[in-house]
């Protein structure tokens, strides 16, 4: 229902549509664009003239950056016909902040009107109306939610390391002694910081074979452990070439481990962290709004 078009000082831009996917919000080069970019708000209902007139009465700036336009987009998405009808009779006629906006969406979204889709003889008057914190924290909620869905085990991450370093050609040499590569799924708490490192431990193993054992040293979430298992890799050779073979591996391990992480950096971020990225202040230019290029949402 809200397009943002995030350009920053250098002139490159990029697309954002709300109501928010986490995903596109925690991966590169979205929070680049967020830091630095000034946004250019297009309304998207099924009504052109809405769209324009919600277009005209966006302020300069929003103080709740991304999370307060979704907070407004989201409740838009929920509005039929009717409702979005009764909202753009209801509008003031000068630009005004997002939540005065918000407070008149959540209104006919929610309150005007009863079940029967007909005016609620009992509801307040527009001008008394305090928006209810529900919308907001059940967005908050679904939020963290999905980006709990997003984030990673440890041994999900050891998985993603290996797919990316076989992409690479990197365990050719090694799938030729190969006897097993196995990810740790005993830890099942997911990664919130990247403040760690990849340890890969080469060892011969008490009856055959050299294995190395792969963990993550420093801080990966809010257990207070400092060291975690994410997976191993045996061979059961043991002469001097399968020695240099499992410690180039070692090696390519830890490449693809730093590579991973950084271009995703802030899928491993603390909770805290990324939502004070998406509340960080915005700078809005005005634009008309285009027509309507999505379907109608419905009540729920």
């Amino acid at each position: 229902m809200l397009n943002l078009k995030l350009t920053t000082p250098s002139g490159k831009t990029q697309d954002l549509n709300l109501p928010l996917r986490v995903e596109g919000i925690v991966q590169r080069p979205m929070p680049f664009y967020l830091a630095y970019g000034k946004a250019t708000a297009t309304f998207e209902t099924p009504d052109a003239d809405l769209n324009e007139k919600l277009g005209s009465l966006m302020p300069n700036a929003v103080e709740g950056g991304v999370q307060e336009l979704n907070l407004l987009a989201y409740i838009l998405d929920r509005m039929d016909e009717k409702r979005l009808a009764l909202l753009w009779g209801n509008l003031p006629d000068e630009p005004c902040d997002i939540t005065e906006l918000t407070r008149r969406a959540s209104y006919f979204c929610d309150h005007y009107l009863d079940r029967d889709g007909n005016p609620d003889p009992y509801v307040v008057p527009l001008e008394r109306y305090r928006e209810s914190s529900s919308l907001s924290e059940k967005l908050q909620r679904e939020f963290r939610m999905n980006l709990e869905k997003q984030r990673m085990t440890g041994g999900q991450l050891f998985d993603s390391i290996i797919e990316q370093a076989r992409e690479n050609g990197d365990l050719a040499r090694f799938d030729a002694i190969d006897e097993y590569i196995l990810d740790d799924t005993s830890y099942k708490g997911k990664l919130c910081s990247y403040e760690f490192d990849l340890l890969p431990a080469m060892n011969f193993g008490g009856s055959e074979g050299i294995y190395i054992d792969c963990y993550l040293k420093g801080k990966f979430d809010e257990s207070g452990r400092d060291s975690l298992h994410i997976g191993t890799i045996k061979t059961l050779d043991t002469n001097l070439n399968a020695c240099k073979v499992m410690g180039e591996l070692c090696g390519a391990l830890m490449y693809h481990e730093n590579r991973f992480v950084n271009e995703n950096l802030y899928l491993f971020d603390s909770t805290e962290s990324i939502e004070r990225m998406i509340t960080k202040s915005m700078e809005i230019e005005q634009a008309q709004s285009t027509g309507p290029e999505m379907q109608m949402g419905q009540q729920i």
